[in-house]
């Protein structure tokens, strides 16, 4: 029946394994007292938590804590770093001190975001760039376009300005046209008057003036015959 420190110590390591964005494992026998306490600062001075934990209580926290496949690597003696900021830092800083301690310091394997570290693949996870890096990397993504942008309209501003400037003095140095005096504008030719259309008909005189010629012919007649 386990006794209530290792009760304790087992929900201390679920709380842990839970919260941590990643942890790695790693086999620390070989190493002396100096070189643990060296180690251990070292982690502590990058915001990470190391701790020494006994293997068997592990795989009870951690199969409580469902995580699949991680209680397979903790067998004997195993030193843990865990990190609740950048999932990137435990990594880095763990294949560090392997190269640094090794062959006394061995890599088990770790957890990142949820996902499974087999010890093959550590190293690969170490030389992933932090979360600074990643988030200096996107402002400069963000801001190349608009500087970009902002060199083309200045670009676009200058050669507006030259074309400008050009057509200036392209005026400048034209002739410019004389007045037409207003004498000239008055002599033109007087408007030529609008023609009646052919098909209008002639107007007719009114019958009462064709009557007195009628009458007027008939008498100058009329003493030649006497």
């Amino acid at each position: 029946m386990p006794t209530q420190p290792k009760t304790q110590e087992v929900e201390c390591l679920k709380e842990k394994f839970e919260r941590a964005v990643s942890l790695v494992l790693a086999d620390y026998r070989g190493l002396t007292a100096n070189e643990m306490v060296e180690l251990r600062e070292r982690f502590t001075k990058e915001g990470l938590e190391y701790r020494v934990v006994k293997d068997t209580l592990a795989r009870i926290a951690v199969a409580e804590t469902g995580i699949d496949g991680l209680a397979e690597l903790f067998a004997g003696p195993i030193a843990v770093a865990l990190g609740y900021d950048d999932p990137a830092v435990p990594f880095r800083l763990s294949e560090e001190c392997r190269k640094k301690y090794a062959p006394h310091y061995e890599l088990r394997g770790g957890l990142f975001e949820g996902a499974l570290v087999l010890e093959a693949e550590v190293k690969r996870y170490a030389f992933l760039p932090s979360r600074e890096e990643l988030l200096a990397k996107l402002a400069m993504l963000l801001s190349s376009p608009m500087k970009a942008l902002a060199v083309m309209l200045q670009a676009k501003i200058r050669e507006l300005a030259i074309v400008l400037s050009e057509v200036a003095k392209n005026r400048e140095q034209e002739p410019q046209e004389e007045p037409i005096p207003e004498a000239e504008q008055t002599s033109a030719e007087p408007p030529v008057p609008e023609e009646q259309p052919a098909d209008q008909p002639e107007q007719e005189e009114p019958e009462d003036q064709q009557e007195p010629q009628e009458e007027l012919a008939q008498e100058e007649q009329e003493p030649q015959e006497q």
